[in-house]
């Protein structure tokens, strides 16, 4: 909770100093380029971290597994990654600046950087290391920051790279701390394909359900720039980046849960807990965001002030939806319950997609607000049913 609570504090100082010396545009372009970065990441990690806090602490050959995981997801990550500044004319045309001069070489770095970074918050975790986790996190949350000065003549590009850059010192920082404390620690990139056999089913799962809750904000943004522009990008992204960070408040609370179950604790007495903690957070999030929204993204920027509020107030509307359809998913995830863990996760990402097909042109970027929020209530509708039917 400490590192998400510093990363959203840092995170709002971040794109308030970039909205302060930085354009809207510039907002917009980085933004999709970081959105970039996370989906590659996103789908070549194909849930990861909770496969390492589910399944490492119980694993007699913990290299073996890491090993394994990491030497394939990085095969599929530089694969994915050249595959996109290959394409990148056909696939973002308004991205071809990382075809430009060394870009490339620098966007490359910053991807298997960002993908470590990733990963190793999942070790942690996995570790039980999560002061280690919080310093890590930390570090490049608030380093960021600092790089946003000194980065000003790169434009979007400086303040991708002051979010990477920072990633790389925290990584190095970190894992340099995380050795000495375990000096035995080793990775050895092999694939064991009977590793991913067994495995691999319950990463998938966690794959849909992280797609439900991460993959708008990787996706909206490079819809958003395709179609229309990056000043439009940039006034979504801050209000998106508001609700996405107060959100992962409420799912740390649930990986907490999840590694404390993993470790043997009282399940009923973690979900006693972990209902009451997320409803409390959506209700100060609630309040605080959807009365007083204005004054918050005024911080920023008029501009903000003027066309962001309506979608911030449209996705906070989502907080309860979401922290049920959150609580709910980490429980199947806990009891291993597959199949109703992906049926939720499935139905709330394809709602998801047919109400941005039927509301983005009508509503532009607020239809993105409006298609979460909806996805959201469908799960919540799929769940009552649910009830309803055991009942009868």
């Amino acid at each position: 909770m400490a590192s998400k609570i510093s990363l959203g504090f840092s995170g709002i100082i971040f794109w308030w100093v970039a909205a302060r010396f930085y354009s809207i545009d510039d907002i917009g372009l980085a933004s999709a380029l970081i959105s970039v970065v996370s989906l590659l990441i996103f789908v070549a990690s194909l849930g990861l971290a909770p496969t390492f806090v589910r399944f490492l602490p119980q694993n007699e050959d913990r290299s073996k597994l890491l090993g394994t995981f990491l030497g394939f997801s990085l095969s599929l990550l530089i694969f994915l990654s050249l595959s996109l500044l290959i394409g990148i004319d056909f696939f973002l045309p308004k991205l071809s600046l990382l075809k430009v001069s060394f870009y490339p070489l620098i966007f490359l770095f910053f991807v298997v950087t960002m993908f470590l970074f990733t990963c190793f918050e999942g070790i942690f975790l996995a570790y039980q290391e999560t002061p280690l986790a919080l310093i890590k996190n930390l570090v490049q949350n608030f380093l960021r920051i600092g790089f946003l000065f000194v980065f000003i003549f790169w434009r979007s590009f400086g303040i991708f790279s002051a979010n990477c850059l920072a990633a790389a010192l925290a990584l190095i920082f970190s894992f340099i701390f995380f050795v000495r404390k375990y000096p035995n620690f080793k990775i050895r990139l092999r694939i064991d394909f009977s590793i991913l056999r067994n495995l691999l089913p319950f990463s998938l799962v966690n794959f849909f359900n992280a797609a439900t809750l991460y993959l708008p904000g990787m996706i909206f943004p490079l819809i958003i720039l395709s179609l229309f522009s990056e000043r439009e990008v940039g006034l979504f992204y801050v209000p998106w980046m508001i609700f996405s960070v107060y959100c992962s408040f409420i799912a740390s609370i649930s990986s907490v849960f999840l590694m404390q179950a993993a470790h043997g604790e009282d399940v009923k007495a973690l979900l006693r807990k972990t209902i009451s903690f997320c409803f409390l957070l959506s209700i100060l999030g609630f309040v605080l965001f959807y009365f007083w929204g204005e004054g918050i993204l005024l911080l920023f920027k008029k501009d903000f002030f003027f066309h962001s509020f309506g979608i911030l107030k449209v996705l906070f509307l989502s907080i309860f939806s979401f922290t049920i359809n959150q609580i709910y998913l980490t429980l199947k995830n806990i009891k291993n319950e597959i199949f109703d863990f992906f049926s939720l996760s499935f139905i709330i990402l394809i709602s998801l997609i047919f109400f941005v097909i039927i509301l983005l042109f009508k509503m532009g970027s607020l239809g993105m607000a409006y298609s979460w929020l909806f996805s959201q209530l469908i799960g919540n509708v799929y769940l009552l049913s649910k009830i309803l039917i055991k009942k009868d």
